[in-house]
């Protein structure tokens, strides 16, 4: 506003201005002596630059500064109105015109650059229990991830316009939630127990890194591009075919059932959206090694960290459906929450080729019913020639359903519970048959304390976090308890 504002301001000028601009437009007509002599008994200024003879227009300049300050009330400023009275009417009507113009100059670049921070503050405190048949397996993981835990995530995002219309994105991050050492964090017994909010930047905690860098324009009406260096699969799709959770628990309840198609590749890529009504399609590629330079990385490289992912997906007011195809390159850690045992698959030299096809259903009013997401993968891995395969993952699948209540109860209040299989070994190499199954589920309650502050108490079960790595004959389940506190700036 203040820079419109100055735009408009700048067409008013100065009365000497302005009869230098209408002189320089205009042939000269000179004002005849009794005109120049009423402007003087009127009490208005008549002296221009040296040398120049005083013309009609620019005596209208000058009367329109005469007649703001004293008014109509002198008889020689009534005459000069009526004897002035096309040149002032000239004057105005230039002057809209100049106004116009100048407003069409601002609408043109009225956004200016800039930058807004945005900081995301979460604390978590809680615990995991383990329960089962071997008490040897039991104290074991009691010893190592059993104790209470404190922790916490700081995200701080930085976004920049340039023409109102593209978008700059860095978000910085920190936190001390080791995925080696800290169930939290995914380090055991399983990485299926990581939470959404579990961070640590490299080995060491309480480091601040760049963990997102992209930039997103668009061509047209329908067209979006995105290229970053830390750029992510999400955002480079144009539909997510999920409106749960509000608040998160479990980070593999956030990637609407398909593990595999929608995984958590981050590097440099990417990508196009097209989006037309209720359609799109997508399509978008990330390299997880994208910044290095060695023979075979890259960003086309057989070790590139590579993953390239098509989705075409339908949203309607209420509802949303969306089918997405992705091909990973496998050792790259690129898929993250799947059984122990098929995770090893994955770091076999080869390809899986993940599919997906998940959908929400919303009510339209927020309340006592909930809103529905559903989610179903199915992934096949093929191996390079080197790897021996048999016994290794040649199917896996994995699914997802959540209900949630926004605005339960109380205003601003949610609820969310979810329960499904990550990804687990259906198939094997060799035709063996797998026992890799397990389930997954949440429940959380969110209350908003004020505007920038809520907090959320959860709860996950994991049935069988080991898969088919559970010793025979053994029985093995885990349960997470925590309170997270989130802040916002």
């Amino acid at each position: 506003m203040p820079l419109a504002l100055l735009g408009l301001l700048s067409v008013v000028h100065t009365s000497a201005a302005r009869s230098e601009r209408f002189s320089a437009a205009r042939a000269s007509v000179p004002v005849p002596p009794s005109l120049e002599q009423l402007l003087k008994d009127a009490g208005c200024r008549t002296e221009i630059a040296p040398e120049q003879t005083l013309d009609r227009f620019q005596a209208a300049a000058l009367l329109e500064d005469c007649w703001q300050l004293q008014g109509s009330a002198h008889e020689a400023v009534r005459r000069l109105l009526s004897e002035l009275s096309h040149e002032l009417i000239q004057l105005r009507r230039d002057r809209v015109n100049q106004l116009s113009a100048s407003v069409e100059s601002l609408e043109a670049t009225a956004f200016s650059p800039t930058t807004r921070l945005k900081g995301v503050t979460t604390f978590i405190i809680g615990g995991n229990a383990f329960s089962g048949s071997s008490d040897t397996l039991n104290n074991d993981l009691r010893s190592s991830f059993g104790g209470s835990i404190v922790g916490y995530d700081e995200k701080l995002i930085l976004r920049t316009s340039f023409t109102g219309k593209d978008l700059l994105n860095l978000r910085l991050r920190a936190g001390d939630l080791d995925s080696d050492r800290n169930a939290f964090g995914g380090g055991g017994p399983s990485q299926l127990s990581e939470l959404e909010v579990a961070f640590q930047q490299g080995l060491v905690a309480d480091r601040l890194g760049v963990n997102r860098a992209w930039y997103q324009f668009p061509v047209g009406e329908n067209w979006t591009f995105t290229v970053g260096s830390r750029v992510n699969q999400s955002v480079m799709l144009a539909m997510w075919p999920s409106v749960y959770p509000d608040d998160t628990v479990l980070d593999l309840f956030t990637q609407a059932g398909a593990s595999g198609a929608y995984s958590s590749n981050l590097g440099a890529g990417g990508g196009v959206m097209w989006e037309r009504g209720p359609l799109s399609f997508s399509l978008n590629y990330i390299a997880g090694n994208g910044e290095n330079g060695f023979s075979g990385s890259g960003m086309i490289g057989v070790d590139a960290g590579s993953s390239a992912t098509a989705q075409v997906g339908y949203a309607a007011e209420t509802w949303g459906i969306a089918a997405a195809l992705a091909t990973i390159q496998n050792g790259f850690n690129i898929i993250d929450y799947a059984s122990p045992f098929t995770l090893r698959s994955f770091n076999q030299p080869g390809i899986t080729t993940g599919t997906a096809l998940s959908g929400y259903w919303q009510p339209d009013r927020n309340g006592w019913v909930p809103s529905i997401s559903a989610g179903w993968g199915w992934n096949s891995t093929r191996y390079r020639q080197s790897v021996n395969s048999d016994g290794l993952v040649s199917i896996s699948q994995s699914w997802t359903v959540a209900l949630q209540w926004s605005d339960w109860l109380w205003e601003d209040t949610s609820m969310g519970m979810a329960v499904g299989q990550p990804i687990f070994a259906t198939a094997l190499k060799g035709g063996a048959t797998p026992d890799d199954a397990g389930y997954a589920m949440e429940g959380w309650m969110m209350v908003q304390i004020s505007d920038a502050i809520s907090v959320t108490p959860a709860l996950f079960y994991l049935s069988r976090p080991l898969g088919a790595d559970t010793p025979q004959g053994t029985s093995l389940s885990q349960l997470g308890v925590f309170m997270k506190t989130t802040l916002r700036f």
